[in-house]
């Protein structure tokens, strides 16, 4: 019997981004896709991690998460937007990169967001120090945000977690293009022409430039959210699971 299309070597572990968490209720982060590749023969891993915290923190988590699922396995990590960096982050360990088969970002701000450049520039030092006093509390840390800054993830970030030589890198993105009032969701309206009029093409939140790493897969027409079908399955007009299909079969054909 022929191996399906979309069955990989090794196991898939998705991970979400900031400010979420693997589903909600009957919901995948990642809408539908666990399904899909799971009918392909997969096996798959949601990450659920804290929903706002530290690249460190959640690599930590991420990494005992995996380490019970599939203990003594390679696997793909594909991570969303924050989760991306996650991964990353937690491939370049030495704990865990003998583990690492592959690692793709999708939407990813691998070298940081204009957007929050912006907003953490005009909210004062103090401010973060107090609010991760009572974040403390509630597990959760505005730390995270400062690590999606240009200069966090070109300066900083690259020390802790570097290009490993055994693990394949790969990234995908989306683009809003006009009428955007047709192909983005309205919250990415005003963020989509500040980046673009400082970063060029991008998804709402991360520019296309920022978002690549490694070998770049695909770029499709759609928002930030698109990219993982929501809100449930209304992508304006992105076909999240052929984006997936794509993603999955450049995987299998590299060997992953």
């Amino acid at each position: 019997m022929p191996t399906h299309a979309l069955k990989l070597k090794h196991p898939i572990v998705l991970v979400h981004g900031l400010g979420a968490k693997g589903y909600f209720g009957p919901v995948d982060y990642f809408y539908g896709i666990p399904k899909r590749l799971r009918e392909a023969g997969n096996r798959i891993f949601i990450a659920n991690l804290t929903a706002f915290h530290t690249i460190e923190h959640r690599a930590k988590e991420l990494k005992s998460q995996i380490e019970k699922a599939f203990p003594e396995e390679k696997v793909n990590l594909i991570g969303h937007s924050f989760g991306g960096l996650d991964a990353r982050y937690l491939a370049a360990q030495q704990d865990f990169t003998e583990h690492a088969a592959s690692v793709t970002t999708i939407g990813t701000p691998n070298r940081g967001s204009i957007i929050l450049d912006i907003a953490v520039g005009m909210v004062p030092e103090a401010t973060f120090k107090v609010t991760d006093q009572v974040l403390k509390v509630l597990n959760s840390s505005t730390k995270a945000y400062q690590q999606i800054t240009s200069s966090y993830c070109t300066e900083v970030l690259p020390t802790h977690a570097p290009v490993m030589p055994d693990v394949g890198y790969f990234s995908a993105t989306s683009v809003i293009q006009n009428p955007v009032m047709r192909t983005a969701l309205p919250l990415f309206w005003l963020p989509h022409r500040i980046v673009h009029r400082y970063e060029g093409d991008n998804d709402g939140f991360v520019s296309v430039h920022s978002s690549r790493w490694g070998e770049h897969i695909c770029t499709y027409v759609g928002d930030h959210y698109g990219q993982i079908g929501h809100f449930f399955g209304f992508s304006r007009g992105l076909d999240h699971y052929r984006f997936f299909d794509e993603i999955v079969k450049h995987l299998k054909k590299r060997g992953f």
